[in-house]
């Protein structure tokens, strides 16, 4: 804050009341001027003078209280005071209720964690001049510091609020509100800051509203705009087992050891296709195990451990599944002289592969289905780990990235093991240091409660997505920080909402929503909650661990707005109105 900016709280043509009742956390007071039916004006500037959600200013001296005025009212026979049809030139008392929000040096603004000096019986109240209220805003940030333009002054627009990127990002944050509240529009406001000032962002797009914006773009799966140059994959093989079982969902007694034995020998037949060393490898490109020498195959499986990452084909899976449905030993002699072979397999097990059919079916169902050919078996298109390996380390000139995944089928949990194997990728990266403290990246996740908190899977092969919960919890360390916005808190997990620093809250209409965020954040009480019902459209709340304290602002709107899409039904019933006249004409 710049000092030369700050003036006095002060101001008697500002004074709207005194205390009459002080208590630790709010005081009661006498606000003269509250039951005049309309606010007054002070060059030029409007003077609330007894609204509620006004800021104001409690004399305590060298420290000032900032206060927020929460209710008023008038007691008694008095309440008809204010009805000019009643009483004319009638004479009121108005009551109101301020709640305490922090402590603040008159001489230069600084600013006092909590209540360093409670007001006095008496203390004059004054209206708080809007300017101020934007510098406390600003907190302590530095005169140099970049500012983003986000919001303005609820009942003053000519206010601008900015905040430093440090005191929104730095500690995660997160937009939350209902629909129809001015979610979309934020996040769109907070990117194309972030865009203007040179930040790095990654943008997941569930939805495709945020497809105007100038960026560069990639899209997975089938979508409209996808070409050869702007198409990405994740390919099945770059997933870990336990991302395939989810998606498979194999039974746990026998599905799951032939699947991942299937899927290792499928391995193997990719590296050792051309030269065998003994394995046998028939037209089907399986490796056949029936009657066949376990040597070979122990010592490419030990070749195969010290590799990281092997290609292997999904379509293959279905056929393997079946060699690997064998007796695991061979028989040899007859009566008293059959011996048991340890070093051959055994024939094939009818009963294994007949608990394998449904499962293998699965695999060939999946293979064959084209809006999975993003995943299964992709070849030729750029790869997504690939994609933010080059933009975490600056191989590319882009400095915002955008991922559309609103083609992205929600078959089989596809959609979600997806962005869960992003988040795992973004973790792998920062922990390696492609990502870090001088040129951190944020991650902008929308309509998250798709994808935290989400475990996929039945019950023998469920994951839990977490990969983003870790993020929130260990990924501020590496330089890696999310933005998540979603409509429904409560399917957040609390322990990555408590990770949030900073929030914008949007109209929340649902209880339990409000008490998530109520839990969350430690400034988050009871009388600041109270707001979120009532906010109208762009309205938020604004509060978190570095702002000194909760305000509700007016979210600007961005420059490039998003594509949310809704329906018409007015313009879709006239048009079928229209249509079916003509048909009985």
């Amino acid at each position: 804050m710049r000092s030369s900016d700050w003036f006095t709280p002060y101001d008697s043509n500002r004074r709207i009341g005194s205390a009459i009742n002080i208590s630790p956390a709010e005081i009661t007071a006498n606000l003269s001027d509250a039951g005049s039916g309309e606010a007054k004006w002070y060059l030029g500037d409007r003077v609330a003078a007894g609204e509620v959600n006004e800021f104001v200013f409690l004399d305590c001296g060298q420290t000032a209280v900032l206060g927020r005025l929460v209710q008023v009212w008038l007691d008694g026979a008095e309440r008809l005071s204010v009805d000019a049809i009643s009483i004319e030139n009638g004479f009121n008392n108005p009551i109101g209720v301020i709640q305490l929000l922090t402590s603040v040096n008159t001489a230069t603004g600084q600013i006092y964690r909590g209540i360093k000096n409670h007001p006095r019986l008496g203390s004059q109240i004054y209206s708080a001049h809007p300017k101020l209220i934007s510098i406390l805003a600003e907190g302590d940030s530095k005169e140099d510091e970049i500012r983003l333009d986000i919001a303005e002054l609820l009942y003053d627009s000519t206010v601008n609020i900015t905040v430093t990127p440090d005191k929104l990002f730095a500690r995660h944050c997160a937009v939350l509100g209902a629909t129809g509240g001015g979610k979309s529009y934020s996040i769109s406001r907070l990117i194309q800051e972030v865009q203007r000032h040179g930040g790095k962002a990654l943008i997941l797009d569930p939805t495709g509203e945020y497809s105007d914006l100038d960026c560069e773009t990639y899209y997975v799966g089938m979508h409209e705009k996808a070409n050869t140059d702007n198409t990405v994959i994740f390919p099945h093989w770059r997933l870990p087992e336990s991302d395939i079982f989810a998606f498979l969902r194999p039974s746990a007694q026998t599905q799951m050891p032939k699947l991942s034995a299937a899927i290792l020998s499928q391995k193997i037949v990719a590296e050792y296709f051309k030269n065998p060393q003994g394995l046998v490898i028939n037209e089907q490109s399986s490796l056949v195990k029936s009657g066949e020498a376990k040597e070979p195959y122990n010592q490419a499986h030990e070749m195969m451990d010290k590799k990281d990452s092997q290609y292997w084909c999904f379509k293959n899976i279905g056929d393997q599944i079946i060699h690997e449905c064998v007796w695991p030993s061979i028989k040899k002699g007859f009566g008293k002289e059959q011996v048991i072979d340890e070093s051959v397999w055994g024939g094939a097990s009818d009963g294994d592969i007949g608990y394998c059919m449904s499962l293998i079916s699965r695999i060939k169902s999946y293979s064959e289905n084209t809006h999975l050919k993003w995943m299964i078996d992709a070849k030729g298109n750029k790869e997504i780990p690939s994609l933010l390996s080059d933009f975490s380390s600056n191989k590319t000139n882009s400095r915002l990235l955008r991922i559309d995944l609103s083609a992205v089928s929600y078959e089989a949990n596809s959609r979600e093991i997806l962005v869960n194997a992003i988040g795992r990728k973004l973790m792998e990266l920062a922990r390696s240091g492609n990502i870090n403290h001088t040129d951190p990246l944020l991650v902008f996740i929308d309509e998250a409660h798709q994808f935290l908190n989400k475990t996929v899977g039945d019950e023998a092969t469920a994951i839990k997505l977490d990969s983003f919960g870790n993020i929130a919890k260990e990924g501020r360390k590496y330089g890696l920080n999310v933005v998540i916005a979603t409509q429904r808190p409560r399917d957040i997990p609390e322990d990555v909402l408590s990770q949030v620093g900073s929030l914008i809250v949007h109209r929340l209409t649902n209880y339990h929503d409000q008490e998530v965020v109520k839990r969350a954040v430690g400034t988050m009480d009871q009388r600041s909650a109270s707001f979120l019902p009532t906010l109208s459209q762009g309205e938020a709340l604004l509060l978190g661990i570095d702002f000194p304290f909760p305000m509700t602002v007016k979210m600007k709107k961005p420059i490039i707005k998003p594509t949310s899409k809704s329906a018409e039904y007015s313009v879709a019933w006239q048009r079928k109105l229209v249509v079916n006249s003509r048909i009985a004409e």
